[in-house]
């Protein structure tokens, strides 16, 4: 909050269009089991170099 009491975000703006740079993606999965139903898992990708490592299971 500020001194006014307001909620404000910041964010990155690239060109000189000032196009917002997004802090996370959402990625989507959607599958078919052998059974022929469908299967989905959702993801909020942050927008930064992520380890190899690192489970995609930490994103769900």
């Amino acid at each position: 909050k500020e001194g006014d009491g307001k909620k404000y975000v910041k964010y990155q703006v690239i060109g000189p269009n000032h196009v917002a740079v997004p802090t996370h993606f959402y990625k989507i999965i959607v599958g078919q089991t052998n059974d022929m139903k469908f299967e989905m898992e959702a993801y909020v990708m942050p927008n930064a170099p992520i380890d190899d490592k690192t489970p995609l299971s930490s994103f769900q």
